[in-house]
């Protein structure tokens, strides 16, 4: 857990970046579209979403989640039985994620933008959710330190890419196209 005294570090720095870089494309992309129903609601989501993820790394409200699930199973004993949970919760949030990207690739077929806006979604709260369940094998690889970053910034950074890219992708066909949401 990262302490008041280094709030601001190079980690931290770039999943502000990276967040607040999507947020603000899926803005844009979701004023771009108003008068489109579908790009527009898929727009808006993602912004709520994205900013969501950046009020997160403000003020770190996955580990106060973590923290608080952790003192609770200390509380009830139970603490030292979390590994078998923890990898039944990490193979589920595996299985989303597979089954996620299926069902994006199905669903936005010849929306190239729109699948890659939600497959960058849905790397995003998968990683998320992944921080808050905390198993120490996974954590050894989400922050493992190259240079002055970890590798989970690195993944935030992609799934910000892959959101902000698609959601641009969105707009500019969007206004390419009017009338009905366009294929990419």
């Amino acid at each position: 857990m990262i302490t008041s005294g280094e709030w601001l570090n190079s980690t931290r720095a770039m999943g502000l970046a990276a967040y607040g870089t999507a947020a603000t494309c899926c803005a844009i992309t979701w004023i771009r579209t108003k008068a489109r129903h579908g790009a527009s609601q898929l727009a808006a989501a993602f912004t709520f979403i994205e900013s969501a993820l950046l009020l997160d790394m403000v003020f770190n409200l996955r580990w106060k989640l973590h923290q608080f699930l952790m003192d609770f199973a200390m509380q009830k004993h139970e603490y030292d039985l979390r590994r078998l949970p923890q990898v039944i919760v990490l193979t589920l949030l595996g299985g989303l994620l597979l089954f996620g990207l299926l069902a994006a690739r199905r669903l936005f077929r010849d929306r190239v933008g729109a699948r890659l806006a939600v497959s960058g979604i849905l790397l995003s709260v998968i990683l998320w959710c992944v921080e808050v369940v905390s198993l120490h094998a996974v954590d050894h690889i989400l922050y493992y330190s190259i240079g002055h970053w970890m590798v989970v910034s690195a993944l935030w950074i992609l799934a910000c890419l892959m959101t902000s890219i698609g959601m641009l992708m969105v707009s500019a066909v969007a206004e390419k196209t009017p009338g009905l949401m366009a294929r990419e």
